[in-house]
């Protein structure tokens, strides 16, 4: 009888041991603790932008951190001023865990392009920026810890690149190769900075979304002076002020500086933002015109944006500044 319960409890064991290796794995990898660890990652990345030195090149080190609202949890996504992800739909930098990642034991970090660009736009910018960095996402495959990059271009257009990151023993583990994998995408800006400009600057690609992507020049122009048009930049929209400024309780000169460096949320010409820096005190002027934005870049067409009568009343989104 001795030997048979040995047996027994010995052809059961492996089983048991496989039981308890996934109660750990579940106690220690649960969603509210990836939730938390991804809103300390947020801070993080945010702090190391805002710290950036003032000797900088223009725009150097500003990255813009967003996650999903009310409820943020262990998804975000990292992008600059330029790369129009104001809607989370733009280029941007993206990192996540949820539950399917959990069951797998898998991050997910990757670069996308999404519907905030329009169709033509992404048909140039996937292909080059794919060509560009296929180089370097071999060689960061060599750490096959932290997983193994592959470019991963969508039918949409709309993904490039991926890397599937293994968990490690414990969250805290699994964050620091997110965060390193994800720091790895930051180094690839200056790349995506320079293959956007090459697609907008195509003169097929400028012809077909002229009346969507217009330039520093054109709101120069449009300054409001001697009958002109009142054209004024905001979280990288074009937007048209004119019948706005006869009306802005602040009056028509901050209207008329809304362009210049001193203004802006990034200390640079036409970077006023409505949403960050010291202009997002007024949180329901930007909620309105974020809700704005996202109907222009559902519609790809000009839309109305309108405060209320109290707050100067109406603008026109007119398209988006070409940097």
């Amino acid at each position: 009888m001795c030997i048979l319960t040995t047996k027994s409890a010995a052809a059961a064991s492996p089983a048991t041991a496989a039981e308890i290796k996934t109660q750990q794995h579940q106690q220690q990898h649960q969603q509210a603790h990836y939730d938390d660890l991804f809103h300390l990652l947020a801070v993080r990345l945010r702090s190391s932008s805002s710290s950036s030195s003032p000797s900088s090149p223009p725009d150097a080190g500003i990255w813009e951190v967003r996650q999903e609202k009310p409820h943020p949890g262990a998804y975000l996504h990292v992008s600059r001023f330029n790369w129009h992800d104001y809607n989370m739909n733009g280029i941007h930098l993206e990192a996540y865990v949820l539950n399917k990642q959990i069951q797998a034991k898998e991050a997910v970090v990757a670069l996308h392009c999404e519907s905030g660009w329009p169709l033509e736009f992404r048909q140039k910018f996937v292909p080059q920026i794919s060509e560009r960095i296929h180089g370097r996402l071999e060689g960061w495959s060599c750490y096959r810890e932290y997983g193994t990059w592959k470019l991963h271009v969508s039918k949409e257009m709309m993904s490039v690149c991926e890397v599937r990151v293994p968990f490690g023993a414990s969250p805290d583990e699994t964050m620091e190769r997110i965060e390193r994998q994800l720091r790895r995408l930051m180094t690839l800006s200056a790349d995506i900075d320079d293959v956007i400009a090459n697609c907008l600057h195509d003169e097929a690609e400028l012809e077909n979304t002229s009346s969507l992507i217009l330039t520093k020049e054109q709101v120069r122009k449009n300054d409001g002076l001697e009958d002109r048009p009142l054209w004024a930049v905001i979280d990288g929209y074009v937007t048209d002020c004119t019948e706005f400024a006869k009306f802005h309780p602040g009056g028509l000169g901050k209207i008329l500086a809304t362009d210049e460096k001193q203004t802006g949320w990034t200390g640079e010409e036409f970077g006023f933002s409505l949403t960050r820096g010291s202009n997002a005190h007024f949180p329901k002027t930007g909620r309105v015109f974020q809700e704005g934005m996202r109907k222009f870049d559902k519609l790809q067409s000009q839309v109305e944006v309108n405060f209320g009568k109290d707050d100067g009343g109406a603008i026109t989104i007119l398209g988006k500044l070409l940097l």
